[in-house]
């Protein structure tokens, strides 16, 4: 290995101490990254020794084996921000909440309702985050990637972006740097709506708490056929979505529990570890009302978290 991966990488880093859930084995190899020459050094270096390598962010969308991944891990800590007009260009490893900050401090709308998501930009936009009708791609013109020979960028159309999806969940190409085009507006309007949000997210992610964020997607209400959607109650349907915890609530998903995790008494779609438990522990409960929430509905729920050496849900 090169001058500079001897100085980064590290050997059996256990995972669970960079997920929010705090769950997970220990990778084979495992480096924190703080520049883009770093990152691709890295990435070049696991091609080298044959080694896979996946890059994470924040770890606050993984659940992650407890046998660990055989794999070179890559946390992404390259940050920044800078601003021109209402241009914001932003690095792939900024908190995401540093990033709504600056925004709703420069006067600049858009970003506002993510207040509080966890994790980075470059994982928000992977998974194309959102909230209360926000999504991160709403605003971004480019991004910025490395597809492992160079640099490239996109234009938003060629990110693909649909609900909780984009190319990079196929392509696996490395987010480096998101531009985002932002509206004006008055910063104390867009502090007191960021305030909002944020009181309504603590109700459900109370402080400290050891979870990866609601596990499964919501569904499409015009994905169903009219036979399903007859089923579901129609003031269920918020945002065009059926929340994924109205379908596990209905099914007894509510304070559920196997082993040290438990289902949310007040959510069926916030899984939280509440002690040392363990991937499969969580895997086997999820799973398992996944397959109620299917019997009842007909409807198939798709993780939102990426699953690590787990098997798929199917």
């Amino acid at each position: 290995m090169g001058i500079i991966n001897l100085m980064l990488i590290r050997d059996n880093f256990p995972l669970n101490q960079t997920t929010t859930l705090k769950i997970g084995g220990p990778a084979k190899k495992f480096a924190a990254v703080k520049t883009d020459r770093e990152l691709i050094e890295a990435i070049n270096c696991a091609k080298e020794n044959s080694l896979e390598f996946l890059a994470i962010g924040g770890g606050s969308n993984l659940l992650v084996s407890d046998k660990g991944v055989d794999k070179l891990i890559i946390k992404n800590e390259i940050i920044g921000i800078s601003k021109k007009d209402d241009m914001i260009i932003a690095k792939s490893g900024t908190i995401l909440q540093d990033l709504v900050d600056y925004a709703i401090n420069n006067g600049l709308a858009g970003l506002q309702k993510l207040a509080g998501i966890p994790g980075t930009l470059g994982g928000a936009v992977f998974g194309n985050a959102g909230a209360y009708g926000q999504t991160i791609s709403d605003h971004i013109v480019r991004v910025k990637v490395y597809d492992g020979e160079k640099v490239i960028s996109f234009s938003s159309d060629q990110c693909k972006f649909n609900y909780r999806d984009s190319s990079f969940k196929k392509n696996h190409f490395i987010i480096l740097a998101v531009t985002f085009k932002l509206v004006t507006k008055d910063t104390n309007i867009l502090k007191k709506e960021s305030v909002e949000i944020m009181e309504q997210r603590l109700k459900k992610y109370h402080p400290g708490l050891k979870c990866p964020g609601s596990f499964f997607k919501n569904i499409v209400a015009n994905s169903l056929s009219k036979e399903t959607l007859s089923k579901i109650p129609s003031e269920k349907i918020t945002y065009g979505k059926i929340p994924a915890g109205y379908l596990l609530e209905s099914v007894g998903a509510k304070g559920q529990k196997l082993g040290k995790i438990e289902v949310a008494s007040y959510h069926g779609n916030l899984f939280i570890n509440t002690g040392r438990g363990s991937a499969k522990d969580f895997y086997e409960l999820a799973k398992s009302y996944f397959e109620k929430v299917k019997e009842k509905y007909g409807i198939t729920l798709e993780p939102e978290v990426q699953l690590i050496n787990l098997p798929p849900f199917e």
